[in-house]
């Protein structure tokens, strides 16, 4: 049985610079055949990984099916915030001084996160941390989108027009304070995806080992490294240790420069990775710069174009097939 690793993009949440975890998508390959997903389901920035583990009977079949459906749901959710990131921190930020009769009209789509994570509660459990977060994530949902559809309701209706905003300031106060509250909560849902698989993953990939895919295993580990790399840059870049970035950058540049193949991905791939080093490059070169925003956002950019070229990639079109 043969394991196949997906990661999914990164994310900007609301007003602050946040990566949302990575998360690792493990299929079974038997004969070359994916035997559980580990699709995406692309759309402008939209980046769709699957389930975790792999499936060794009925009931980890099931427990990938929920886990796949809350990845892809989390991912789509991410996906539109990659997207709308700023003008949702901006919206947020006109609400927090009051009632803004445009400020509502962009923001995350809670509604839908809403209802991928209820579908993935009703396909059964995945792991004991995850679904203690996740259901804390749909309590505050469940909290949050009242006011939500109130204060839509209030501002498409313009009713704004006849209270001189008074109700508008109360919703517009009530929305800030939920959203905010979402937030902590999102945060912790990654989090704790993000360890579970971590751990995973790093068997897995020995596993690929012994099954003789050693270019793909190669990928995993540069990939791996690479998302703990763009992490360590993102928390610290006001100060960042240059001399430990370039001797990582240095390592899995080797890692990649000794896959024996030449598969097409593996160019892509290493376009990709020399691209997103040199937005981490710019990203170091002045801790005040007054573009750093920007130049912070086109490192994640750049990292999220490798994992798209990551992600199209399968063990045997590096490694060959297996028996």
């Amino acid at each position: 049985m043969i394991i196949l690793l997906c990661l999914y993009r990164r994310m900007i949440m609301s007003s602050k610079r946040k990566l949302i975890s990575t998360l690792m998508c493990v299929g079974a390959l038997t004969a070359g055949l994916f035997v559980s997903g580990c699709g995406s389901d692309k759309a402008a920035d939209k980046v769709s990984s699957a389930v975790s583990s792999v499936t060794d009977s009925k009931s980890d079949e099931k427990l990938n099916k929920a886990f796949d459906e809350l990845i892809k749901t989390t991912n789509e959710f991410n996906g539109n915030n990659v997207t709308w990131g700023q003008q949702h921190a901006e919206n947020l930020a006109k609400l927090k001084a009051g009632f803004d009769e445009y400020a509502i009209n962009t923001q995350p789509r809670f509604e839908n996160l809403q209802n991928g994570l209820k579908k993935s509660k009703e396909i059964g459990n995945t792991y004991k941390e995850v679904d203690t977060e996740r259901d804390n994530v749909l309590a505050v949902l469940d909290e949050l989108m009242p006011v939500y559809k109130e204060l839509k309701s209030y501002t498409d209706s313009k009713a704004y027009l006849n209270d001189g905003k008074a109700k508008g300031n109360e919703l517009a106060a009530k929305y800030v304070a939920a959203v905010e509250k979402f937030n902590a909560a999102y945060d912790k849902l990654g989090e704790v995806i993000n360890t579970t698989n971590k751990e995973k993953n790093k068997k897995k990939m020995e596993q690929m080992k012994k099954d003789g895919y050693k270019n793909y295993a190669a990928v995993m580990e540069a990939t791996l490294r690479l998302t703990d790399l763009v992490e360590k840059v993102q928390a610290t870049y006001t100060n960042p240790d240059k001399a430990a970035i370039e001797k990582e950058i240095g390592e899995i540049q080797a890692l990649l420069n000794g896959i024996d193949t030449k598969d097409s991905h593996k160019e892509s791939l290493v376009r990709n990775f020399n691209d997103t080093v040199g937005a981490i490059r710019q990203v170091m070169v002045d801790p005040n710069d007054k573009y750093q925003d920007r130049n912070l956002n086109r490192m994640i950019q750049q990292y999220n174009s490798y994992i798209d070229s990551y992600n199209r990639i399968k063990p045997d079109d590096l490694d060959g097939k297996k028996k």
